[in-house]
């Protein structure tokens, strides 16, 4: 083993586990007003963070927010919210690699009538790529793109805007928005999914020209499901039809598009699936591989037991190592989903996420159930990436089975019986956790809903965290822009969006050697107990004491002294609590868990 860049941790005393958590929150904030769902997060080549979110107005029953309000959250320059109880906005805003917000504006989201208007999707450039939805119009867009005009009285118009907000061009699309999905290669290419009853959008020599001409019981012609690959300059590079109900999501890696799906458009087709592969016999779910270049299908295959269509796939990754899929299964108790020595064998309650790898031939290498015999869900297509053979995951957990491993960020369960969010890491070569974690803290009384999503960094080796709660408790530190979710006057309800970044803690063989003198004594204690060892003679360090939630109770910045006494009998009630020793920079030294006992 090399002694330099050891991804570390030491909780109590164990110098080495499997189920470590080997990261530390560098920051975690709340993101604007109440009523606030952040859906995407992008972190573009500067490490800039786009954030884009809506927000809307509580009940009426509940209050009447003023516009100011709303406008606290708007930066100087930025537009102001214009929204009503039935008009949200779109709320956007820009923070840095240290989670300073740079930037925040409200822009309509209904824009007239029925119609809507979003940002969807930034690239690597940080290019934004908005849907306009519910049109009451449609006007003859420039012309040099797909689509000047439209065909079906449900089309959208998908709209590019350079990282400044300036507009570059428009293109009508097929579908009413509800299916359609864009993802962007390395070279600016973009890709689409989604819905037609359009008849000529194929070309030949792709995955399917034609379209298909099925009706449902009462004789109405079914949409097909398409894919189109669009330049950067928005024109069209090839469009192909599918043989399933829906494609439903996807993602490109090198020339390649993956994508996954309902089953097929004909009952009694089965034009999924290809030889070789996992699985020839028709299921509720495939996956494909479709070559960027040409539009062709390289591989198929289905994936769900066999007459079996309760089970959904959320989300897909791919790169140089496989493909990986996140799902859910519906339930149905089974051991479908797991493979030989998985971490998680089954579900008995039939209520499971689970994780799949296939290699780059459609072949099953490992799969995993991952939850507790309560309900467990997965968080939709933002919650799984790949990167470095790490597997990043989240979901969401009900009942008062814990679901963490030993170790990690929070290995209780913040509310039992009611529903928490939790993440995770899993080695992409076994399927085995690095870690599962729950995150957040106590909900208190709160009943709304919650959710998480997850995404690595793509220029450091961290990752984020993101989503919305009604939690006040475990989801920000003192370092965030916004420590605090903000009320209106009145109001103690509402959800709020939250951000937090995590980076891998470093350590090297030196440092590791001389903790091992390093002691928590009279543990359990009535608050009053001392920290000893020579590590802490050779610099100053951070003392943090933080309940099981993970909320900060007690911090203090310590000299260069080998003994720390300290007397805190006040401070702490009954309980446990996690105490870190970390250096100036927030690296984290070492980890105990402090038990007080009066």
């Amino acid at each position: 083993m090399k002694a330099k860049n050891l991804f570390f941790v030491l909780f109590s005393s164990c110098l080495f586990s499997q189920n470590t958590f080997n990261y530390q929150r560098d920051w975690g904030t709340y993101f604007g007003a109440t009523n606030t769902v952040l859906y995407r997060i992008h972190e573009d080549n500067s490490s800039t963070i786009f954030a884009d979110a809506i927000t809307s107005l509580p009940n009426p029953n509940i209050g009447n927010p003023p516009t100011s309000y709303y406008n606290q959250f708007v930066t100087l320059g930025g537009h102001p919210f214009t929204g009503n109880f039935q008009t949200p906005n779109n709320f956007s805003g820009k923070l840095s690699s240290l989670g300073n917000l740079l930037q925040a504006e409200y822009t309509p989201y209904i824009t007239s009538g029925p119609s809507k208007k979003a940002p969807y999707f930034r690239d690597d450039t940080g290019n934004m790529y908005e849907f306009e939805s519910n049109l009451m119009s449609y006007p003859t867009l420039p012309s040099g793109v797909w689509l000047s005009s439209h065909n079906e009285p449900d089309d959208i118009i998908l709209s590019k805007y350079d990282p400044n907000n300036n507009l570059l061009w428009k293109t009508y699309l097929p579908g009413n928005g509800s299916y359609n999905s864009i993802e962007t290669d390395n070279n600016g290419n973009i890709y689409i999914i989604g819905l037609t009853k359009w008849q000529n959008l194929s070309d030949p020599g792709t995955f399917q020209p034609n379209f298909s001409m099925v009706y449902d019981a009462g004789g109405h012609l079914l949409a097909n499901s398409y894919i189109v690959k669009l330049s950067p300059q928005g024109q069209k590079i090839w469009a192909t039809y599918t043989p399933a109900k829906s494609v439903n999501g996807m993602t490109v890696y090198g020339n390649n598009l993956y994508i996954f799906g309902q089953d097929d458009l004909k009952p009694a087709g089965a034009e999924l699936s290809t030889s070789n592969t996992f699985q020839i016999a028709k299921s509720g779910q495939f996956i494909s591989k479709i070559d960027g270049t040409t539009g062709q299908r390289i591989w198929g295959t289905y994936y769900g037991s066999i007459g079996n269509y309760y089970a959904g796939i959320s989300d897909i990754k791919a790169d140089e190592t496989g493909v990986y899929i996140v799902g859910m299964t519906f339930g149905v108790p089974s051991n479908y989903y797991a493979t030989e020595g998985a971490y998680k064998a089954n579900t008995t309650d039939g209520f499971d996420m689970f994780v799949t790898k296939f290699n780059n031939l459609g072949n099953r290498i490992w799969s995993t159930y991952i939850g507790s015999d309560n309900y467990d869900s997965f968080s939709g297509d933002r919650g799984l990436d790949v990167k470095n053979g790490k597997l990043l995951f989240t979901g969401l957990s009900t009942g008062n089975q814990n679901i963490s491993t030993p170790g990690a960020y929070i290995n209780t369960k913040p509310n039992p019986s009611t529903e928490d969010i939790f993440f995770g890491i899993l080695d992409t070569n076994t399927g085995s956790p690095d870690f599962i974690s729950y995150y957040g803290g106590s909900l208190g009384n709160a009943t709304e809903a919650m959710d998480i999503y997850c995404s690595f960094s793509k220029y450091s080796d961290g990752f984020y965290l993101y989503g919305h709660t009604p939690g006040n408790n475990g989801f920000s530190s003192a370092n965030g822009y916004q420590p605090n979710i903000i009320y209106p006057a009145g109001i103690t309800v509402g959800i709020s969006s939250f951000i937090a970044k995590f980076s891998p803690k470093y350590l090297s063989t030196s440092e590791i050697n001389s903790l091992e003198d390093l002691i928590l004594y009279n543990n359990p204690n009535n608050g009053n107990f001392s920290l000893k060892g020579s590590v802490l003679n050779k610099e100053p360090h951070i003392i943090n004491i933080n309940d099981m939630s993970g909320r900060l109770i007690y911090s203090k910045n310590i000299q260069k002294n080998e003994e720390e006494h300290f007397n805190l009998e006040d401070k702490l009630i009954n309980g446990t609590y996690q105490l870190s020793i970390k250096k100036i920079n927030q690296t984290l030294i070492k980890s105990f868990k402090l038990m007080i006992k009066k």
